[in-house]
């Protein structure tokens, strides 16, 4: 697996930042960046699963291994299933997927909050993370300082 890094400056508390990243409205609204109505359901908790997903093409589920509030989220992918919600652990695809890993920590600085994600996953996705990250983090940044 290969380790993607992206970051970027938001002036807002870890706070809002936090918000941004994980309560439904907000994360829908960024979430376009990868996909148009993107949304999860699931509690942000330790051992908890998340199911990332848009309607129309399906998703991923993910493991939360690691919660610290307003500073740390860490998860895997165990599987992705179709628009029907019919699970894929077997098909070529599938097999990349499943043990990649997102990150996200908010690093206090005298600019702000630095949001850092990493990724590790497959060469096959880089490209849609690349895309995908280079979108989402500019609208992160705008949700959380314009949030009120």
């Amino acid at each position: 697996m290969l380790t993607l890094q992206y970051q970027i400056v938001i002036e807002a508390t870890p706070a809002k930042i936090w918000a941004v990243l994980t309560e439904i409205e907000r994360y829908s609204q960024w979430a376009t960046a990868f996909s148009p109505r993107s949304q999860f359901e699931g509690d942000w908790f330790e051992g908890e699963v998340i199911a990332f997903f848009d309607p129309d093409f399906g998703g991923t589920r993910a493991l939360v291994d690691r919660i610290e509030f307003h500073k740390v989220i860490e998860y895997h992918h165990t599987g992705v299933f179709s628009a029907e919600h019919q699970i894929d652990i077997d098909t070529d695809m599938a097999r990349k997927w499943i043990g990649s890993r997102e990150m996200f920590v908010l690093e206090p600085s005298p600019q702000g909050v630095v949001l850092h994600v990493q990724v590790q996953t497959d060469q096959a996705f880089v490209t849609m993370f690349n895309q995908g990250w280079q979108k989402a983090l500019p609208m992160i940044k705008q949700l959380a300082e314009t949030d009120e």
